[in-house]
């Protein structure tokens, strides 16, 4: 009877040498070492290394923080929720999405790993639901996540090069300061 494989070790092992490596560099027989798993094995599975980023790259994104956002009647709570969750799933994937990003142009094969789109596109529409309850000022809501999550973005960036940054920042006043300038009528 064949081994069972731990799928979300494989794929966050994956995950984890694509980011070190791109995709290039990163190879089957590296996630295969690293993961436990015979490299052959990985085959049978997928059926290339393009294969397997991109079904680790869906899975793992899908799961993280910031895939898992809703809205709820606070916009405060939920809007420093998504900060949170955005920092989070950065400090965990965020070489992974910057690696994929870097990546895309010159491996199209990647394109299936795109899941960190939904992951915004279901942020934006938190902000459009506190946009339709009159709690954030009308405008497009994708635009208005980019001004919320830039900060948080250019910290991770920056920290990526090695460059000592802010070593942190405080979610509660990133979102009073995004509210203070886009309020809502309803502003509570």
């Amino acid at each position: 009877m064949p081994r069972q494989i731990d799928v979300d070790k494989l794929f966050e092992t994956t995950v984890t040498v694509f980011a070190e490596h791109g995709y290039q560099a990163a190879t089957t027989q590296e996630i295969a070492r690293r993961s436990g798993i015979n490299e052959v094995t990985l085959y049978r599975r997928y059926d290339s290394k393009a294969a397997l980023i991109n079904a680790a790259l869906t899975h793992t994104l899908a799961r993280s923080p910031f895939a898992r956002l809703a809205a709820t009647d606070d916009v405060v709570a939920d809007l420093v929720a998504l900060v949170r969750a955005y920092a989070e799933t950065v400090e965990r994937y965020g070489g992974a999405a910057l690696t994929l990003l870097i990546e895309l142009p010159r491996h199209p094969e990647l394109s299936e790993a795109m899941s960190l789109v939904p992951n915004l596109r279901n942020a934006a529409q938190m902000i459009a639901a506190h946009q339709e309850r009159g709690r954030i000022a009308p405008g497009d809501p994708m635009q208005l996540l980019w001004t919320l999550i830039a900060p948080v973005m250019a910290v991770g960036l920056w920290a990526r090069t090695g460059t000592p940054t802010i070593a942190s920042y405080d979610p509660n006043a990133l979102v009073t300061g995004f509210l203070d300038g886009h309020r809502g009528s309803r502003g509570e």
